[in-house]
């Protein structure tokens, strides 16, 4: 019996030797310094556009007593532009109407009648199309169509894939920077520890802007979309 609790005082004797090596190499490769490189890789691109948007805003101006008047103006004149933008190719099931809407105009004497804004837009595959019709609008002025605004924005369709190549390159761009940055030194590149997407810079092609919370420009027909990777590598 008491040979039994002399094996087993040794056996935990041992176990705990054993434990506290473990817990002191493990303590010990906790404290040692973790040899790493941080870089920033980047991919850049231009591409074109596949998509239009044509934005216009017709408008009528009355006075007090006319308003009822405006507003019929305001609806022959947006039948009319219908009209214009359909003989020239423009499917009605590309125009989208805005509800229009009313607003006070005030002079020395306090409210002298109103302005009324009529908007609607066009959404096209055809760029080149809708890029001509944007740039020769006098026709639409001779018919007595007051155009008060108008604007061009410029889409690409499948934007989601791009982005996900672009990640990958700036990926990759990343890590053969840090190979290039460890040539000579003697040390290689070990394993990927963090890796952080920056955000997307789309903007006019050769632009420089930037912006932390990302561009999207969309005034311009070709485009230039860039991206960061921020990675964190090991070094052996």
């Amino acid at each position: 019996m008491m040979k039994d609790y002399g094996r087993a005082a040794v056996i935990l004797g041992i176990s705990m030797v054993l434990a506290s090596l473990v817990f002191g190499l493990f303590f010990f490769e906790s404290r040692k310094p973790q040899q790493t490189i941080n870089v920033v890789g980047i991919a850049s691109k231009q591409y074109e556009s596949d998509t239009v948007k044509w934005s216009l805003t017709l408008t009528e101006i009355t006075g007090l007593e006319d308003l009822a008047e405006g507003r019929r103006r305001l609806y022959t004149s947006l039948q009319e532009l219908i009209g214009f933008l359909n003989e020239r190719g423009v499917k009605s099931e590309q125009i989208n109407i805005i509800p229009p809407n009313v607003y006070e105009r005030y002079g020395s004497n306090g409210v002298e009648g109103y302005r009324l804004e009529q908007e609607l837009y066009v959404i096209s595959k055809e760029v080149d199309t809708i890029d001509d019709l944007a740039l020769n609008v006098i026709p639409l002025l001779d018919q007595g169509i007051n155009i008060y605004r108008t604007q061009l924005e410029y889409f690409y369709s499948n934007l989601d894939e791009l982005k996900k190549n672009m990640v990958a390159e700036a990926a990759e761009n990343a890590q053969e920077r840090a190979l290039e940055m460890l040539k000579g030194t003697g040390m290689s590149l070990g394993k990927l520890r963090t890796l952080r997407q920056g955000v997307f810079q789309i903007t006019q092609p050769h632009s420089t802007e930037v912006s932390s919370s990302g561009i999207h420009d969309t005034s311009t027909k070709k485009k230039q979309i860039s991206v960061t990777a921020h990675a964190t590598f090991a070094i052996k």
